[in-house]
C-alpha cells in the first residue's frame, strides 16, 4: 500500500506541472491588445482637430432639411445656421472627447456603450452641450447620431 501512495503523489506532481505548462502556452498564444489611436482616446482642440480628421472640417448641409447647415472649422469652432432665420444660428466649439471622462448624466447613455465610437462634444455660446457619435465620414457625407436621443443626422458636404 505504501508503494501505491508514493506513485499517486508523483502523478499529482506531474499533473500539476503539465497544467502549469499548458497554462503558460495558452497565455503566450493570446495576442496583446493593440493600442487605440489617440483620436479616440484624447481630447483634441483647435487646429489639432483638422490634423486628426481633416475630412470633418467644412460646411455640411442636412439631407433631411436643406435649410440647415453645420460648419466645422479647423480652429475648433462650430456654426449651426438655418437659411431664412438668422435667430436660429448658433456659434460654439467642437472637440473629440473620451466618453468615459464626460459626465455620465450629460451623455444620456452608458459611456461603455460608446467605446470604439468617435464622440464629438459641441458646446454652444448659449450654454447648450450636445454629444454626437460619428457613424460615418467620407469626403462627401457625414452621419452623426445625437447621443441620448438616438436620432441620426445625415449631411452632404457643401464646401
Amino acid at each position: 500500500m505504501a508503494h501505491e501512495g508514493g506513485s499517486s503523489g508523483w502523478a499529482w506532481v506531474i499533473g500539476i506541472v503539465i497544467l502549469v505548462l499548458f497554462s503558460y502556452f495558452v497565455v503566450k498564444a493570446i495576442p496583446e491588445d493593440v493600442p487605440q489611436t489617440p483620436a479616440t482616446t484624447q481630447v483634441i482642440q483647435g487646429d489639432k482637430m483638422a490634423q486628426a480628421d481633416p475630412m470633418m472640417v467644412g460646411t455640411w448641409r442636412s439631407n433631411e432639411d436643406a435649410k440647415f447647415t453645420r460648419e466645422f472649422r479647423a480652429d475648433g469652432t462650430v456654426v449651426d445656421a438655418y437659411e431664412g432665420d438668422a435667430s436660429a444660428s448658433a456659434l460654439g466649439t467642437w472637440i473629440i472627447v473620451d466618453p468615459t471622462k464626460e459626465p455620465q448624466d450629460m451623455l444620456g447613455v452608458p459611456a461603455d456603450s460608446l467605446m470604439g465610437l468617435t464622440v464629438l462634444k459641441l458646446t454652444f455660446s448659449n450654454g447648450d452641450i450636445m454629444y454626437f457619435g460619428v457613424n460615418s465620414l467620407t469626403e462627401t457625407s457625414l452621419a452623426l447620431t445625437y447621443i441620448g436621443r438616438g436620432n441620426t443626422l445625415n449631411f452632404t458636404r457643401m464646401q
